[in-house]
């Protein structure tokens, strides 16, 4: 245990050696930071006396309520942000051969891909804490008279916000690995995202009206922190569908763990198959 933890941190300190001055890293992570915890504030602006059935604005920033908007919003500079630095980590040592002289150099393949995995996992670590802190910072100013009761009533944010990340930095590692060039594999990945998946989502609900289609893997990941509207009680989207168009949060983190662990066995086998 001791041996696997001291190659885990050496892993991690070859990356860090490696991107930790690169203008393109450094820009993203500090949007994420400077943004991604703030974002929320726009709610004010843009929701400031909406009719029913929207909820009062206040809630966005009170406790229980801030754990859902606060991951809603996170979630898409997760995919955003995190997403495109995994894509640019891997497919900048291909196109500057530094994959292949890591190979040579006496670093083994299966060490190189467990940097990237490293990567993942402390820049999964770092966006919870951000997103629990800025959470708890928010609810505690805008919500009157919070307990500890109230302020951890959350529904397993940390864990499902520490699955969303790792969710869609292993879908991101998938597309690096598959296509090798960084445009390609970019846009693949908000191409997929945003539109394909949506695509054939609908298509499947054409043919096939079942509960089925809400489990595809980008869903699910957004299912994780899904759009808080969509909670609301007798939606018109459940009318139309016939069933409820989210998941339950057992289902969103279970799905997601096994999508996750499928993505990077896809990697690895992939990587380990190509030449470097």
């Amino acid at each position: 245990m001791i041996d696997f933890f001291r190659k885990w941190k050496y892993l991690d300190f070859l990356e860090w050696q490696k991107f930790s001055k690169n203008t393109v890293i450094i820009v993203l992570l500090l949007l994420y930071v400077l943004f991604s915890p703030f974002v929320i504030f726009l709610a004010k602006e843009i929701f400031e006396g909406a009719p029913p059935p929207f909820p009062n604005v206040n809630s966005f920033f009170e406790f229980p309520l801030i754990w859902e908007y606060q991951g809603y919003v996170g979630s898409w500079f997760v995919s955003f942000n995190l997403g495109f630095i995994i894509i640019y980590i891997f497919t900048s040592e291909v196109s500057n051969k530094t994959l292949r002289q890591n190979i040579i150099t006496g670093l083994s393949k299966k060490d190189f891909f467990l940097s990237k995995i490293a990567t993942m996992i402390k820049l999964s670590i770092i966006a919870t804490i951000l997103y629990y802190l800025s959470s708890i910072i928010i609810g505690i100013f805008h919500t009157p008279g919070s307990d500890i009761n109230l302020i951890f009533d959350n529904n397993f944010a940390g864990c499902k916000f520490f699955v969303m990340c790792m969710g869609y930095m292993s879908f991101a590692l998938f597309l690096a690995i598959l296509f090798r060039r960084g445009m390609l594999a970019i846009l693949a990945y908000f191409a997929y995202i945003h539109l394909l998946e949506v695509i054939l989502r609908q298509i499947q609900l054409y043919f096939i009206k079942s509960r089925s289609m809400i489990f595809w893997p980008m869903n699910t990941f957004e299912d994780l922190f899904p759009l808080p509207f969509y909670r609301l009680p007798d939606t018109w989207l459940e009318e139309s569908l016939g069933f409820k168009p989210l998941q339950t949060t057992g289902e969103s983190i279970l799905f997601s763990t096994i999508y996750t662990f499928i993505f990077i066995g896809l990697s690895w086998y992939f990587f380990r198959k190509r030449d470097a």
